[in-house]
């Protein structure tokens, strides 16, 4: 008897916790159904993944500093900020059935984050539930999970040392890049392996980009006498050396201090799209006419490199967040300055651009969330806009007058709907491009609305002023109330504050 006690209670402790690679993971649902798990998957590296009949997304952004006792963001008990949602989605862009699929916060301060989905699987990051010794929960560090799709089941994968480690997911590894290694971590549709992995060491610098597994990496010359460094690419689990020393100095003698033939890269941007990189590279010669150029390279599936078909397109340093990649043939948009710039590419021995001057914004710091022909969907001072890139003289035309944050990660385009995180409250929001309407004769706003739907309530105030909500039926039409829509999956404090404005605004009325 005593011996099937201490099982038992051995038992009962390994299973308390998140167990990393056993069957005590903990389960939430089912949610929904895993019909879809081999259906295409849309936006993946995302906020938004939409894979087949169903809409995943991070419900808001959360702080870390709200997770002061590791029950905080335990698995089932965090808040409903932050946590991922699962919704059934219709043709037409409905939404219904809307669950948490996994009770837990997702974040990231990695300008590439986002979640991925890959068959049953949703991929993602969480902050550190654990305690230092002096009971500080590590929330500043992240940890790699995944969750089935139903939200049956979760397992760890890896836990980073910091919240803005850059990383990916594909469908068989985990990639990081920390204290300059790239790493991953391998898994299948059963098991993650026990420990990770270095891939690359010495790396210099690394590019991950939103909605992209493939990874670009730098590394110096392994030569003592040579000053340049090298490109390479971490794709479908393989490293593909882009350059290597011999790349502009074939017929040279590698072993000799031959710089006008060594370049130092920097990487800018990749295009996930159109598999197109962006860099700089500059001679590492005495020349003081020396200058650096930015480039362009479309890949191939092998990932080969050919000095032939690289595109420059400016003779200086180009900012990679500002460059927008409009196709070979129409060059690339620049979005640095006000004034809009549209770069054509030059010859090795151009000493001057070749550029266009496009539509002029009021203010620098435009985020680019698409382009369709000659019409630039962007944001603005938290404000959603449009024009024609093309035309100097274009005028700008406000699309929706909803406050859009721009200040966490990527905001997402799926078919018509522009989803964000609104700079009010916080949360996921959409907006239906579709429905504005810029005729002067019938203006009309496209309007957001909250993407976990809302609950139908009334509002009084009771005695001490103090707004009370008092949820009700969807089909309740009592004579003389006033019913108002209330966020459904929205924290108490939120909501709280979300029924004082419209309430407030009523009464203005």
């Amino acid at each position: 008897m005593k011996k099937i006690s201490i099982i038992l209670i051995i038992c009962l402790v390994a299973c308390m916790g998140i167990a990393i690679f056993t069957g005590c993971s903990p389960s939430f649902g089912p949610i929904g159904t895993t019909e879809y798990k081999d259906s295409p998957v849309v936006n993946n590296g995302g906020l938004v993944v939409q894979q087949g009949g169903y809409l995943y997304y991070v419900n808001g952004m959360d702080s870390t500093s709200n997770i002061v006792k590791p029950e905080d963001n335990a698995f089932g008990k965090a808040s409903v900020k932050g946590s991922i949602m699962k919704s059934k989605i219709d043709a037409d862009g409905n939404l219904s059935e809307t669950a948490v699929v996994v009770p837990k916060m997702f974040y990231t301060a990695a300008s590439n984050g986002g979640f991925y989905i890959y068959g049953e699987w949703i991929y993602y990051l969480s902050p550190n539930t654990k305690a230092d010794n002096k009971s500080n929960v590590l929330s500043s560090q992240s940890v790699a999970f995944r969750t089935k799709i139903d939200g049956t089941k979760t397992q760890e994968i890896a836990t980073l040392t910091s919240n803005s480690t850059q990383y990916t997911f594909t469908d068989k590894e985990f990639i990081y890049f920390e204290d300059s290694v790239l790493k991953k971590v391998g898994y299948d549709n059963e098991k993650i392996n026990k420990k990770a992995e270095n891939i690359q060491e010495d790396v210099t610098s690394a590019l991950f980009t939103a909605k992209s597994n493939v990874v670009f990496f730098l590394k110096s010359s392994e030569s003592k006498v040579r000053l340049n460094n090298n490109v390479y690419a971490y794709v479908n689990g393989e490293v593909k050396a882009i350059t290597s020393d011999a790349t502009y100095d074939k017929e040279g003698d590698l072993s000799q201090d031959n710089l006008k033939k060594q370049y130092t890269f920097a990487l800018l941007s990749f295009d996930a799209k159109e598999n197109t990189l962006f860099y700089t590279k500059v001679s590492n010669d005495a020349d003081a006419s020396k200058k650096t150029s930015t480039y362009a390279y479309k890949f191939d599936e092998s990932y080969s490199f050919d000095t032939a078909k690289e595109v420059r397109y400016a003779t200086s340093a180009l900012t990679g967040a500002s460059i927008i990649n409009l196709g070979s043939e129409r060059g690339i948009l620049y979005t640095a300055a006000a004034e809009l710039q549209i770069y054509k590419s030059i010859s090795e021995t151009a000493v001057e651009n070749d550029t266009q001057k496009g539509a002029t914004l009021t203010a620098t710091g435009a985020e680019i969330v698409k382009i369709d022909g000659n019409d630039m969907y962007y944001i603005l001072s938290n404000t959603l806009y449009k024009i024609d890139f093309t035309d100097k003289n274009a005028v700008t035309q406000q699309l929706s007058e909803d406050a859009i944050l721009t200040s966490w990660l990527t905001r997402s385009v799926i078919g018509n709907y522009l989803y964000f995180i609104d700079n009010t409250y916080n949360y996921m929001y959409r907006v239906d491009l579709s429905t504005f309407v810029g005729e002067n004769n019938n203006f009309v706003y496209a309007k957001g609305e909250i993407v976990s739907g809302t609950r139908k309530a009334t509002l009084t105030k009771d005695d001490d002023d103090k707004i009370v909500i008092k949820y009700v039926a969807e089909d309740a039409s009592e004579e003389g109330v006033k019913y108002y829509q209330i966020p459904k999956f929205m924290t108490s404090d939120n909501a709280q504050k979300y029924a004082e404005a419209i309430y407030e605004e009523e009464d203005d009325k």
